[in-house]
């Protein structure tokens, strides 16, 4: 840890700012110790007037640095600074100044009375424009309940005007009429409000899916605006499923009809909570759907009638493969379900970050883009993810093997890369090199330095009989890459956690006397 001297912020914050300094000062504030979060946040109420003339970029950076420090440190430190220092700091931020909404998570986290009247000021005058922003800043309220819930509701759905807020605002009303921290639903004297909403929203979904075009000009846009209204009539119809009135059923029925599964599923189960036989035959109906197919079967175990779904979807092949559909659906994914997506191998291994044995599944999938269509394999059970190089014609198990070693974490196990090693280091990739110029490899050029507790290796491009490849050595085992035949190459990082990754499962596995298969070297 960097101790920080008393004058820090004096290269962070006035006018007239060395930028270069600046950056320097502000990779000491990352490397600072926790309890300088809180005090910096501090510091700053007491320079108002230098905040306010600071770069906003630079007061930007500022804030993202204190957020972090203050979530290292303890939350009770959090709880106990004045929300009063908050607000001065939040009043004194430049124009146009980003991270502005992580002071409102810090009021969000703190939880108090006092803390929690501010933010919902906040976020009645002056929300975050961001829902992603807005989530984040009521979801330290999802995770705790010692919080006073009469001070949040009903006054957070005065700010449900703002598009932002909406959605987040209704998915914490949702949670604690779940929990029953409040009877009944807090939105329930809005509920003509609600009504409105999830049938103008309805509409743009309707719109979109007869021409995506409604929604904007270009694939980012158009992936935001879906993304925001896919995520607002999911809170709506959850609330108004909770709220259970009478008044609300059409518009259900209207949003059920929409050929996006995730909202079809929201819908119907809104519509079966309210004892709506339609309603419960579409979601039954829905487990099909793997994108569609977790949500289903939670709502059926809430209300009783989780044994009319189909076994075969209730697998845990079948559960693997929805955890990938949902995970390659999120906005910052691809934004729709894949294709299809099929299980092909499920296999149990010591896995690194456990402690027992767990089930690990490989999920094949694809989607069909028109003109284009893209294709890999992802990982479930110990994690759900899918790596962007191209690894659906390598050997089973060393798909679980780059896997792993992607998850696998040390502070003895790291890279450099190598135009960034030290002398000793160099000197370790040239006598690699020449190891590897023996074994008949060519135009070699060192792109990653690799440490592995006591051993090292390094990741090269070369050629070998004149084809193009990148190689990883230590000197004992090589891997071998040809760069020609994959539209997504392995890069020197997927080398890597391929090579620790066998590694790991081997040394994991044979001291838990699992037998390793014949086909991991």
């Amino acid at each position: 840890m960097i101790v920080l001297p008393d004058d820090v912020l004096d290269s962070l914050i006035g006018p007239n700012l060395d930028p270069v300094a600046a950056a320097m000062t502000l990779r000491q504030v990352g490397a600072s110790e926790p309890a300088d979060g809180l005090r910096l946040l501090a510091e700053l109420a007491g320079r108002t007037a230098d905040l306010e003339s600071s770069d906003p970029a630079v007061v930007a950076a500022l804030l993202r640095g204190i957020h972090l420090l203050a979530l290292r440190g303890e939350h009770a430190d959090i709880r106990d600074f004045d929300p009063a220092i908050i607000q001065a700091v939040e009043q004194s931020l430049p124009e146009n100044c980003l991270n502005r909404f992580l002071l409102l998570h810090l009021l969000a986290i703190a939880r108090t009375e006092e803390s929690l009247t501010l933010l919902m000021a906040y976020l009645k005058d002056n929300p975050p424009t961001n829902w992603i922003e807005a989530a984040q800043v009521l979801s330290p309220l999802m995770q705790y309940r010692d919080w006073p819930v009469n001070v949040v509701f009903p006054k957070l759905f005065d700010a449900i005007e703002h598009q932002a807020i909406a959605s987040p605002s209704l998915d914490l009303g949702n949670y604690v009429t779940r929990l029953k921290l409040m009877t009944p639903h807090p939105a329930t004297e809005y509920v003509e409000t609600l009504n409105r909403l999830l049938s103008a929203v309805t509409r743009r979904l309707e719109n979109f899916e007869e021409d995506p075009s409604t929604l904007g000009d270009d694939v980012p846009t158009v992936q935001e605006r879906l993304s925001q209204a896919v995520s607002l009539s999911v809170s709506l119809c959850d609330a108004l499923g909770l709220i259970g009135h009478e008044a609300s059923r059409p518009r259900l029925e209207q949003t059920m009809q929409l050929r996006h599964r995730r909202v079809q599923c929201e819908a119907a189960g809104a519509l079966a909570r309210m004892g709506d036989t339609n309603g419960r035959e579409r979601l039954v109906s829905l487990a099909s759907e793997p994108s569609a197919r977790l949500r289903v079967i939670a709502y059926a175990e809430e209300l009783g009638f989780e044994h009319e779904i189909d076994m075969r979807y209730r697998t845990e092949a079948a559960l693997a493969e929805s955890e990938v559909a949902i995970w390659l659906a999120q906005p910052d994914r691809f934004g729709i379900p894949p294709t299809t997506v099929e299980m092909i191998d499920q296999k149990q291994w010591m896995w690194p970050g456990f402690n027992d044995p767990v089930d690990c599944f490989l999920v094949r999938f694809h989607f069909d883009l028109g003109q284009r269509s893209y294709s890999n394999i992802a990982i479930s059970g110990p994690a759900v993810f899918a790596l962007a190089c191209d690894v659906a014609d390598m050997q089973v198990d060393d798909i679980y093997a780059i896997y792993a070693g992607w998850q696998a974490e040390h502070d003895d196990i790291f890279t450099v890369p190598a135009g960034e090693v030290n002398k000793g280091q160099a000197r370790i990739v040239e006598e690699l090199q020449v190891h590897l110029d023996r074994a008949g490899y060519e135009e070699l050029k060192p792109e990653l330095f690799c440490v592995f507790l006591d051993e090292h290796a390094a990741v090269y491009t070369a050629t070998r009989e004149g084809k193009p490849c990148r190689v990883l050595t230590d000197g004992l085992e090589t891997i071998h890459i040809p760069l020609g035949a994959r539209v997504r190459p392995l890069q020197p990082v997927d080398i890597w956690n391929l090579y620790k990754g066998r590694k790991v499962l081997r040394t994991f596995n044979r001291a838990a006397g699992i037998n390793l298969p014949e086909s991991l070297p």
